[in-house]
């Protein structure tokens, strides 16, 4: 009876054990498994862009990935981190994107009704705001950090702010005439530089005393590139041409420019100091490349038979390289962000913004 007993309790601790460790084999993942977890959590993670880690940021995989699905008006980058700032043109809020995380975030929800283009100052802590309405667009200036705000006035047809932000330079036009002006960022102690019959005039301030701009032809459908002095003095650097589009370099002592020739893009470079220009080996829109801070090189977007490539450009020799290709993404605008670890990229389509981490 006594070994009937102990058979009976050897059976039983048998059987608990034997399933114990079934249990334990069943509910373990494999490494393989393991591994297609993690890559499901990171793809769930990379999808919603509100579901982020404040301590350590998702990686992005190689490639371009959509930044934003909604439209983003007047993007620029943030001026203390790998950021960018936008507005929305439904409601003119404004918001902040890290780039590393795609956390994003509304900054100031004030609204703005038929906003049409915002111009940011170098230092991003000022803008000035075009709206719609009856009488023609309304100009606004708003400084962020003293929320210092007023009209520039009637008339106005462009504005730029100052390399060191304090300043603007404003077109205003009555009939055929247009005046240049320098004034304080909210449109006081105004100074008239240069009056002319040149139309559709759009300005940029490269240097500290160096204003540029583009400006029609008369009667020729053509454009000229310009550059202007706080003194009044004009001098004319491209003549001209067809579709104009320019990017200064940080320093302004050269600019990228295209044009159109037989119908196809032209890209150059442009040398102030000796007044020459030199053809870049590839075709796209001066909108479309990017200056590196050091002035040597330049990130741009080259698209192609429905395709888009990164090419890197270095002036010294005009040499380049393909940083990314087959891109499915028909670009507008390009820029990168103030560390330089993405390059950011406006989708003609939907004005939405995509990203490229670029290599270290």
């Amino acid at each position: 009876m006594t070994s009937q007993k102990q058979l009976i309790i050897l059976i039983v601790i048998t059987a608990s054990l034997t399933s114990f460790l079934v249990g334990y084999l069943l509910t373990q993942p494999s490494r393989q498994s393991a591994d297609v977890v993690q890559q499901q959590r990171g793809a769930l993670i990379d999808r919603f862009s509100s579901v982020t880690d404040s301590s350590t940021p998702t990686p992005l995989p190689p490639g371009l990935l959509q930044a934003t699905t909604d439209a983003a008006l007047a993007s620029a980058n943030a001026p203390d981190s790998d950021a960018v700032l936008y507005y929305h043109p439904d409601n003119g809020h404004v918001s902040k994107l890290d780039l590393e995380t795609r956390l994003n975030t509304v900054i100031s929800s004030a609204q703005l009704t038929g906003l049409t283009d915002v111009i940011w100052s170098p230092d991003k802590n000022r803008v000035i705001t075009v709206s719609r309405s009856a009488k023609g667009p309304v100009y606004k200036y708003f400084d962020y950090t003293t929320h210092e705000n007023g009209l520039l006035g009637a008339n106005i047809k462009d504005a730029v702010f100052s390399p060191d932000s304090q300043r603007v330079a404003l077109v205003r036009s009555l009939g055929d005439e247009s005046d240049i002006e320098i004034a304080d960022f909210d449109g006081k102690n105004s100074q008239t530089i240069s009056k002319t019959h040149l139309a559709n005039i759009h300005l940029s301030w490269p240097s500290d005393h160096l204003l540029s701009f583009i400006a029609d032809d008369a009667g020729t459908g053509t454009q000229s590139l310009y550059t202007l002095t706080e003194s009044g003095d004009l001098g004319a650097l491209v003549d001209g041409q067809n579709n104009i589009s320019a990017r200064w370099s940080p320093d302004g002592s050269k600019f990228l420019y295209s044009d159109q020739e037989n119908g196809s893009v032209v890209l150059r470079l442009f040398d102030i100091a000796s007044q020459q220009a030199q053809d870049v080996p590839f075709q796209t829109t001066a909108t479309n490349c990017a200056w590196l801070l050091d002035q040597r090189s330049a990130i741009c977007a080259v698209e192609a038979q429905g395709e888009t490539s990164i090419d890197q450009i270095t002036f010294a020799d005009l040499s380049t390289k393909t940083l990314f290709s087959n891109l499915i993404i028909s670009p507008q605008e390009v820029f990168l962000s103030h560390l330089e670890d993405f390059l950011i990229l406006t989708s003609a389509g939907d004005q939405s913004l995509w990203e490229l981490k670029l290599a270290q």
